[in-house]
Parts: C-alpha cells; structure tokens; sequence
C-alpha cells in the first residue's frame, strides 16, 4: 500500500508469543522489555528517518525471550520527554492500567499540555503476571 501524500508516522509492531516478543519498528517511538533490573530497548537499531508514509522507510525487526517483566511500547513524547529511571519504575506498577496514565502524566506540563504526542501500551506475560 502507497501512503505517499497522506501522511508520515512512527511504528512499532509487536507480536507476544509464549516465551518472546518480536516485532519491528521504523521512526522514533519505542518498545522496552522492563525487568527488575532495568530495561532493554528492543527498538535500539531502528532508523529514525525515512519515516512511514514516505515510500522509503526501512522496519528494523527485533526479537527477544520473554519470560518475565513489563512491555512498554510507546510514543516519543514519553520516551524522549522523561528519565528512563522514573519511566521503568512507574512501568513495574501492579496496576497496569494505573501505571499507564502515570506514565501520562509524568510528561503532562501544567498547562495540561503535552510537547509532543503521547501513546503508551504495557503488558506483561501470563509468567510475569501469575
């Protein structure tokens, strides 16, 4: 499918299977693997530009073992707007629910603002979850 003319994007697409996420990603949204002791930026070699919807965008793939821990796939306008530090602890929330609109608004400005769009998703494994 041709998007040329109507638009360009990020994206990151992610498939959970038993025991590993795969997926791609092309632009500057993200996805991280959130364990008890850091993360893993699984979208580390994507390329920022050509974005998609240019006819030229070039998906970098990714795949790793996931038995335990937090997915986050999100936006740059948290990923580039706050700490990582702060991001990964409010990603180990219980709730996950709660712990995503902290996420939030962690990068809302008082005006009620954000400086650039905003999208997160977290997840965790049926393993990380039991």
């Amino acid at each position: 499918m041709d998007l040329r003319g109507v638009g360009q994007t990020t994206a990151v697409v992610v498939v959970l299977s038993e025991g590993k996420v795969t997926g791609c990603s092309v632009g500057d949204s993200g996805a991280w693997l959130i364990t008890s002791l850091g993360f893993i930026d699984l979208t580390e070699r994507q390329k920022r530009k050509p974005l998609l919807g240019t006819g030229n965008a070039e998906p970098v793939a990714f795949s790793r073992p996931w038995a335990d821990g937090t997915l986050l796939v999100a936006t740059d306008g948290l990923l580039k707007y706050a700490p990582a530090t702060r991001v990964t602890e409010l990603a180990r929330s219980a709730n996950l629910e709660s712990g995503a609109a902290a996420l939030v608004e962690l990068v809302t400005l008082p005006s009620g603002s954000v400086q650039d769009d905003v999208a997160v998703v977290l997840c965790r494994s049926c393993a990380a979850a039991s």
